[in-house]
């Protein structure tokens, strides 16, 4: 990713009509009409081969205009791989050749003059943009630096209507665009007999499909509910993808027609050969002979069939009523993910030990292959666990209707001879408790593998409570409830505990207090109450074990452990010596400012007041400006924990009844300092 001291993006031409930038945290560098970055903390001297090597690079973009209409990349191959060059330009879809290669041309002399000793620039006009880089960025999916501008106009008519109308278009471009060959999808929407929404969607054509839809999922994070609820229009930039949608047509698509995969091809018929009627051979039986041994099989094939017929209706309607009493009037919703149990089998060698790569508070994890070579992980539920259904129904409802980056994504379910299993993407790496209980699994683990783990988990987290159609409280946020991809890329799991709340509702009380103890906040674990803060809580000690490691000692529970964290953090911080708590096992080099700032921020998400903590969508802001001056954290919440279980807790301010978590531990009296 590009870390520089501006922050900029492309301005279509009806941009001049959204002059509200809904992030101002963000600084946009300006040449008249072109908006610019030049990175800071990699430069070179203007006299050098990598410069030379830049203005030949600027000049092949700038001349391949013509004959490249839309996009080219090209590489600059230097005697050092210090000297190399690599850059493309873009071109939106709708302007001809001739235009496009004037603004590659422009942006070319501009952004040589601009950003002489930057070795990582980029440049937006209203119709291109052009960058270059020291590294190899085709590829890849890259969302900094970027920009999101909106209407000032709200949209007039039902909010509600229009938002869930908007959120389906976004979805739909997103998985026309990803599958698509030139990366590109344009959509009309009708709202009313007298009102349409317009939308479009590109990625990078060099972009995979998954990292095209992944790259369009972050960016219409930011739309529904992020920053442009209910505005008519609005427009997500990243260097690696767009999304934009108006209450006005702005592409020639719209007036066409929308973009879509063309229809299949009608059926030819049969291409058998047919074969001209000849003479009837005629049998030396008689007719008797051959009609009577006929009907007695047709009569058994018949009878077969019937059977199985009847037992495969008699189990599907089985079936049929296992998912309506699980989830009532939302089968229809969820038909599509239903997986059958044969399937499953094969895929996991009929969940063979071998394939077994974990164990949950309510069943067991297999790793399974499909037919088609696709991984998957297999989430088998314990038949006699009466939570585990209440888990199971809850999970679905709930990720299916999720998809994020930072989200386990659920492929499907399986609800079949009293099994309840749910099959996700198969994610590599394991938990990331996996990596920070381990101290030579934690040596791996890079200060930018660090950085990135977290802010992964805060933008999931973010997604789930504000940019999601859904608000979502998680309730059991845990290191091994995060997974990592094979790019340690961390993915949010086990949503059996989460609960939707209205967007507009701040808190909830329960008597059934689930999660883990110490990840729990004090008010929720014992009060009942939980709200979006209480996963800040979570968030900010798993920020404070990523930077420090789980350092659990022979006579310690893990409970204890993590009250030792904060108090160990709060120590270090209040004894003006915060980098002490950086995990020792770490190698590699590390920034100080950024490690300090986390170590500031896991100290904010663990104070005992909710109000004290900060919400998701600050603590992201905190983690993507290079300098802030955040308020100072007030000490954090501790419990000590008696030997002896109570029935119930009781409180000055009430009575929580005692439950059970989800992984068997029990709730017992609390006390916070």
């Amino acid at each position: 990713m590009m870390m520089s001291s501006f922050y900029l993006f492309l301005l279509l031409p009806t941009f001049f009509f959204l002059p509200i930038n809904c992030f101002n945290i963000i600084q946009a560098a300006r040449h008249q009409n072109a908006f610019y970055n030049c990175t800071i903390n990699a430069t070179f001297a203007s006299n050098s081969t990598y410069r030379s090597n830049t203005i030949t690079l600027l000049n092949w973009l700038s001349s391949n205009g013509t004959t490249h209409p839309r996009t080219y990349n090209t590489t600059v191959v230097g005697k050092s791989t210090a000297d190399t060059v690599y850059g493309l330009y873009y071109c939106v879809r709708d302007i001809t050749p001739g235009i496009c290669q004037a603004c590659v041309t422009e942006a070319s002399k501009l952004i040589s003059s601009l950003c002489t000793t930057a070795k990582e620039a980029i440049i937006w006009y209203g119709i291109c943009f052009m960058r270059y880089s020291d590294r190899n960025f085709f590829s890849n999916v890259e969302e900094t630096p970027s920009l999101t501008f909106v209407s000032d106009v709200n949209y007039v008519g039902q909010v509600g209507r229009y938002n869930t109308l908007l959120w389906n278009m976004l979805n739909d471009m997103r998985t026309i665009a990803a599958s698509d060959s030139n990366k590109l999808s344009a959509m009309t929407q009708k709202i009313t007999d007298k009102q349409n929404l317009y939308g479009s969607a590109w990625c990078l054509p060099y972009l995979s499909t998954e990292n095209c839809s992944w790259c369009l999922s972050d960016a219409i994070a930011y739309i529904p509910a992020g920053c442009c609820k209910g505005k008519s229009g609005g427009y997500v930039l990243y260097p690696s993808c767009g999304i934009r949608y108006e209450l006005y047509p702005f592409l020639k698509e719209h007036i066409i027609g929308p973009l879509r995969p063309p229809s299949p091809s009608p059926p030819h018929g049969d291409s058998s050969p047919l074969t001209p009627p000849g003479k009837r051979k005629q049998s030396n039986l008689p007719l008797s002979k051959v009609a009577v041994p006929i009907a007695i099989i047709v009569t058994l094939v018949l009878l077969t069939l019937g059977g199985c017929c009847f037992l495969r209706r008699k189990r599907r309607k089985n079936q049929d009523d296992i998912l309506k009493e699980n989830f009532g009037n939302d089968i229809s919703t969820f038909e599509s993910l239903r997986f059958e149990l044969s399937l499953i089998e094969a895929a996991t060698n009929r969940f063979a030990t071998d394939n077994r790569v974990g164990k949950g508070g309510f069943g067991e994890v297999y790793k399974g292959t499909l037919s088609d070579g696709q991984e998957i992980a297999v989430k088998r539920l314990t038949r006699s666990s009466g939570q585990g259904a209440i888990e199971f129904k809850n999970e679905v409802l709930v990720i299916a209707k999720l998809q994020h980056r930072n989200l386990v994504r659920l492929l499907g379910f399986c609800l079949e001879d009293e099994e309840k299993i749910l099959i996700y993407e198969y994610v590599p790496n394991k938990s990331l408790d996996y990596f920070l209980c381990d101290p030579q699994k934690r040596r791996e683990l890079s200060w930018f593998q660090r950085k990135q783990i977290i802010t992964g988990i805060a933008r999931g987290i973010l997604y789930l409570h504000e940019d999601s159609r859904l608000k979502i409280i998680h309730r059991d946020l845990k290191p091994s409830n995060v997974l990592l991809d094979s790019n340690m890329n961390p993915k949010i799991s086990d949503f059996g505990m989460a609960r939707i709340v209205a967007v507009d509702q701040n808190e909830e009380s329960t008597h059934r207090i689930v999660g883990t103890y110490g990840y729990m906040s004090p008010e929720y674990a014992m009060f009942g109450q939980f709200s979006v803060k209480s996963d800040v809580f979570s968030f900010g000690v798993m920020v404070l074990e990523i930077i420090n490691g789980k350092q659990k000692g022979s006579n310690s529970s893990e409970s204890e452990c993590i009250d030792d964290i904060r108090r160990h953090a709060w120590e270090k911080w209040t004894e003006k010596t915060p980098l002490e708590l950086l995990d020792p096992n770490m190698e590699g080099p590390y920034s100080k400012e950024e490690v300090i700032k986390c170590i500031h921020i896991g100290l904010l998400c663990v104070q005992e007041e909710p109000n004290d903590r900060p919400t998701m969508a600050t603590i992201v802001f905190y983690l993507n400006s290079p300098s802030l001056n955040l308020p100072f954290p007030r000490e954090p919440a501790y419990y000590f924990k008696h030997n002896r279980t109570v029935d119930s807790i009781t409180t000055s301010k009430g009575l929580v009844n005692n439950s059970d978590s989800i992984n068997g531990i029990t709730i017992t009296k609390f006390f916070p300092r």
